[in-house]
């Protein structure tokens, strides 16, 4: 390896970037890579930023971004993480969320092909991403390649699990989280499962009126990874309902930690959640309640899956393997 890696984590706040930036992290101590600097940690994506680690010359070794944005200067080789589906949506996707979906993610679409084009190595972290990559940049298909996103096999602490299933999605309009809910609550009455709670990653706020006070829905809030941990390993299944995903961690944080993960049944999520996905049909409710009764009958065997972190990094950052 010729050179420093330079890594730009700006944005990785919240969400798969905040999970993703933590596994980078605990790579980084846990195997003393002193030749790996890590810029961005306290910025936004935001122009000024991208401008900044432009110019600032980090030398000849590779300069990896994590956060969709390509390097654009010449010098080292430029990898780029693409991860956010909302970047490629089709024009049928696109004119059915538009009320929904703010303003800046269009200007942020834009910034992310247009940069797309200049990076040496394109990653994404499934093949249905790769997919929606290559229809808009059909050209860039020679320079994508697809590696899962890390998971740690311990990532998830052993707990008693409580009747209880979690939901741990960042709320945003486009997801309709609310219609989610509501279609929740009522396999699980259908299936005769009344004290079976719904712990949220959000806040009554984020819900109307009928679902902040209904008892069975637990607010957890905006939490951090560490305690999104134990509110995990005390959940006995986890319900990841959106359709709009370049990965989702929640299936495979499932598939590792031996959780089953009720969710859409698409070829995306059987890839990343393996045996542990209980599917369901969005446009059939007899399917949902099939999936929510097997999940909570069921504990699937822990599968570390194709998410080792240290071969995951290795390739990433130029490591001995």
């Amino acid at each position: 390896m010729t050179g420093s890696v330079t890594v730009d984590v700006a944005g990785a706040w919240v969400g798969g970037a905040a999970r993703y930036a933590a596994e980078l992290h605990s790579y980084l101590d846990r195997m003393g890579r002193t030749d790996v600097k890590v810029i961005g940690t306290d910025q936004r994506v935001a122009p000024a930023w991208l401008l900044r680690r432009e110019v600032s010359r980090p030398g000849a070794g590779r300069r990896v971004a994590v956060n969709n944005v390509s390097f654009v200067s010449p010098g080292g080789p430029r990898w780029t993480l693409l991860r956010n589906a909302l970047h490629f949506l089709t024009e049928a996707e696109t004119a059915q969320l538009a009320p929904k979906l703010r303003g800046s993610v269009r200007r942020e679409a834009r910034v992310v092909r247009l940069t797309a084009r200049r990076a040496d190595v394109l990653v994404v972290p499934s093949h249905a991403m790769a997919e929606r990559v290559c229809r808009v940049l059909p050209t860039t298909r020679n320079r994508l390649v697809v590696r899962a996103h890390p998971v740690s096999a311990n990532s998830i602490p052993l707990r008693p699990r409580d009747p209880a299933i979690l939901c741990p999605v960042l709320f945003a309009p486009y997801k309709r989280m609310d219609k989610r809910l509501q279609e929740l609550l009522a396999a699980l009455d259908d299936c005769a499962e009344p004290l079976v709670r719904v712990r949220v990653t959000a806040s009554p706020g984020d819900l109307p009126d009928r679902l902040a006070s209904e008892p069975r829905i637990e607010f957890l809030g905006r939490i951090d990874h560490h305690e999104l941990r134990e509110a995990w390993a005390r959940s006995r299944a986890i319900y990841f309902p959106t359709g709009l995903e370049s990965f989702g961690y929640p299936l495979a944080e499932a598939r590792v930690s031996g959780h089953p993960v009720i969710a859409r049944d698409t070829d995306q999520n059987r890839e990343i959640a393996g045996n542990a996905l209980c599917g369901f049909s969005s446009a059939d409710p007899d399917s949902l309640r099939h999936a929510v009764k097997l999940a909570l009958a069921t504990e699937p065997s822990p599968d570390p899956g194709p998410f080792d972190p240290d071969p995951y990094f290795e390739w990433l950052l130029g490591g001995s393997r």
